[in-house]
């Protein structure tokens, strides 16, 4: 993604900067070209990723078998714990599947206070004979998705990769947590990351 437009998020606090499909594809690209099976049989985790807004969760849903993931996990904020939202909004996925007041799971209380997580796993729901976007499930978490709390610390903890666009405002306690986790990832930030203190130890980490 451009420095520049990332910069003008940062500068504007805008933790909801949500991620173009193009620059996604350009990066899980170059991990294919260096290993078209990197993330084969691989849980992936989405923790910063509005199920309902984000990029990353379409991408890799509908790139499911493509890729030959095991499972895809996407949790985000809840709308009360974000600032961003002051009321319930139709989503991406509203455009596939209005799945909000039509279906059985959904409770107007619960959408406000707790975070929902998508899951897909490797069974065709739809019976449509693919793995896709139109076979995620859906629960809704306990908390409000805070990465921080335990809750999706246990998502971290059983993924083998996860991949985001964390907010800019937590950017150095996000990457702190990946760290302890001794979780691999690939992360959207802005060029002045490298700076933060938190990173010179890894030396794990390049830019791209």
């Amino acid at each position: 993604m451009a420095n520049s437009s990332l910069q003008a998020a940062r500068n504007a606090k805008n933790d909801e900067f949500y991620t173009q499909w193009a620059d996604i594809e350009r990066e899980m690209n170059a991990y294919l070209e260096y290993d078209p099976d990197v993330f084969r049989d691989k849980v992936v985790l989405l923790p910063c990723d509005d199920p309902k807004w984000s990029n990353f969760t379409k991408f890799f849903a509908l790139r499911f078998e493509d890729f030959g993931l095991k499972k895809l996990i996407s949790t985000s904020y809840a709308p009360r714990s974000n600032s961003a939202f002051d009321s319930l909004q139709p989503s991406l996925f509203d455009v596939i599947d209005p799945y909000d007041s039509q279906d059985a799971q959904y409770d107007e209380t619960q959408a406000w206070e707790n975070e929902r997580m998508f899951v897909l796993e490797r069974e065709d729901v739809s019976g449509d004979g693919i793995i896709n976007i139109d076979d995620l499930q859906w629960t809704y978490l306990k908390g409000d998705g805070d990465f921080r709390s335990e809750e999706v610390t246990r998502l971290r903890d059983e993924a083998d990769v996860v991949v985001t666009n964390p907010p800019f405002s937590l950017f150095r306690e996000f990457v702190s947590w990946l760290v302890d986790g001794d979780a691999k990832f690939s992360i959207v930030g802005t060029e002045n990351v490298i700076t933060y203190k938190e990173f010179f130890p890894l030396n794990h980490i390049y830019l791209k």
